[in-house]
């Protein structure tokens, strides 16, 4: 929410040691909750191929519809902030099996021109790898650096290197779901695949299907063979590896493994499109969906109408939210 810190945030700086502390993280937030996102976009990456980047391309190919009609956000019975239960109408659209991985994250950035000096590893990048224009794109600095990059590399839960010729993967890791994007380069890659982020309404929809499913496979709990929340931070999965955690439509991973950015900066319900949210030039919190692997890892928090996530300033990279683009139907694929 503009201007006010999440009720998780409060409870995060109760817990720290010492009221200079406690200022400086709640300063830093406040301002990041003001600070207009850039828009990447316009940095005229190479537009992707089979060549390039197969991974952005099977993305692309593999994306999947979800037909228009109404659909129910929000449910009577949860935390204030999902309710209340009400109906909205989409138009049809597109959204991604999976989540965006790190060599598909490691085709765009290798789309983009970057000067990099000097190879290194991920999360290990520093003022003396990079050329001053890196720096602002790919790393994130202290919590008052005022940088708003595509990317923290330079994160220890980041998962994208270079090895003097491009960006790669690390090893193991490279068909996991990229984290540390911060909201703007989310949309970034998106716009260079042809799409976009989803809406939360649309994020929902797809989850829950017509029947408004508490989790994306029905009303029962998650367990294991449903969900992936390791508990352990940097210890993700593969995209797609819970296919019995699948929504009704066939979208895998929407709940656990990261939480994901949508497009929408977070206000109360009733989804209304017209009411500024959808606005992607405006500073403000965005909503995160899905729950994660470690921070909202239970059932409580693992459900399709979750929208409290846990730590979702959009201008820092986070090491439990990633994403996955989504298009219109008459948009045209890659």
């Amino acid at each position: 929410m503009t201007g006010a810190l999440t009720k998780k945030t409060r409870s995060y700086l109760s817990m720290l040691a010492g009221g200079a502390v406690i200022t400086f993280w709640a300063g830093a937030l406040h301002a990041a909750q003001n600070q207009q996102p850039p828009d990447y976009s316009t940095l005229g990456a190479v537009p992707f191929t089979s060549a390039n980047a197969p991974s952005a391309v099977r993305a692309s190919e593999t994306m999947l519809t979800i037909q228009g009609g109404p659909y129910t956000l929000g449910r009577n019975d949860g935390p204030a902030i999902e309710r209340r239960a009400h109906s909205v109408t989409l138009e049809g659209f597109r959204m991604d099996r999976t989540e965006v991985t790190n060599a598909a994250f490691a085709e765009y950035l290798n789309a983009l021109d970057i000067q990099v000096l000097v190879a290194f590893e991920a999360g290990g990048v520093s003022a003396k790898h990079l050329s001053q224009s890196g720096i602002a794109l790919l790393t994130e600095g202290r919590g008052d650096s005022g940088l708003y990059p595509l990317i923290a590399l330079d994160d220890d839960q980041a998962r994208i290197g270079h090895d003097t010729d491009r960006f790669v993967p690390t090893e193991g890791y490279a068909d996991h779901p990229v984290a540390e994007t911060t909201w703007a380069g989310a949309r970034a890659y998106c716009h260079w695949r042809g799409a976009r982020l989803p809406t939360e309404a649309e994020w929902e929809a797809a989850a829950r299907g017509s029947d408004a499913f508490l989790y994306p496979w029905g009303n029962t709990a998650p367990d294991p063979t449903r969900v992936f929340t390791s508990g352990r931070t940097g210890v993700t999965g593969a995209v797609g590896g819970r296919p019995a955690g699948a929504s009704p439509l066939g979208v895998l991973d929407l709940s656990g493994s990261l939480a994901e950015w949508t497009s929408s900066l977070l206000r109360a319900y009733p989804y209304n499109p017209k009411d500024g949210r959808e606005d992607h030039t405006l500073a403000g919190e965005r909503v995160t969906r899905g729950g994660d692997y470690i921070y909202d890892a239970n059932a409580a928090t693992l459900t399709a109408t979750h929208r409290d996530g846990f730590s979702n300033a959009p201008e820092r990279g986070h090491r439990h939210i990633g994403f996955r683009c989504a298009a219109d139907l008459q948009t045209d694929q890659g």
